[in-house]
């Protein structure tokens, strides 16, 4: 009887190895535009600019379709025809999955990228296999796609970077558990089947980081 009653648990615990479980792990955002601002910033950059994005995941945990998750690395290049902070506006993108990572895993994570954030990620263009540096801790972020796009960002402090009357323009383009406003010091994007070149040097709070959690 005793072993039986080991035998069934052990199958449990088979069992439940092999189920889907929510995906959680960090968060990195950097926009054109600014997320923080002053009203005149609001009025001008929200026509002409913030149409380009850099997204990225770093997977701590979870399984989808029975395949675990943890420690893939997956980061995507958006560009809309209007601002993307019209969550309504046509946009394109180019995926990234961490060429590190096993093949398997990297299939299964790009097709759970879409199914939760298809909305988000718009018509792909392209998927690319590349190597993905992802760091982040309570001050800063950083992100590094083989030598096609570069991104640093600390933690940003409105009351010593922006003007006493500016406010929040917007929220993360997606939901998050927590986040935090970043200051982008660095951000470069070339190379990608989206035709674009962005490269941004001038010290803006145009960011997320944070972290995340999906079913």
């Amino acid at each position: 009887m005793r072993c039986r009653i080991l035998l069934t648990i052990l199958c449990a615990g088979v069992a439940c190895a092999g189920q889907d479980s929510p995906v959680t792990g960090q968060y990195l955002e950097d926009r054109s535009s600014r997320v923080y601002g002053c009203p005149c910033e609001f009025s001008s950059e929200y026509a002409s600019l913030g149409r380009e994005a850099v997204v990225a995941w770093n997977i701590e945990s979870g399984q989808y379709q029975k395949v675990s998750l943890a420690g893939l690395r997956l980061a995507a290049v958006l560009a809309g025809k209007f601002t993307l902070s019209d969550a309504a506006t046509l946009r394109r993108s180019v995926l990234f999955a961490d060429s590190g990572a096993p093949a398997l895993q990297r299939e299964v994570g790009l097709a759970w990228l879409r199914s939760r954030y298809g909305d988000l990620l718009g018509q792909v263009l392209s998927v690319r296999a590349a190597p993905i540096e992802f760091a982040l801790d309570a001050d800063s972020a950083s992100l590094r796609v083989g030598d096609l796009l570069t991104l640093r960002m600390r933690r940003a402090n409105p009351a010593e970077e922006t003007e006493s009357w500016a406010f929040l323009l917007f929220d993360p383009l997606t939901k998050l558990t927590s986040a935090t406003l970043g200051t982008t010091l660095h951000t470069e994007s070339a190379g990608t089947d989206l035709g674009i070149r962005w490269i941004r040097e001038e010290a803006a709070i145009t960011g997320y980081y944070g972290r995340f959690s999906q079913p």
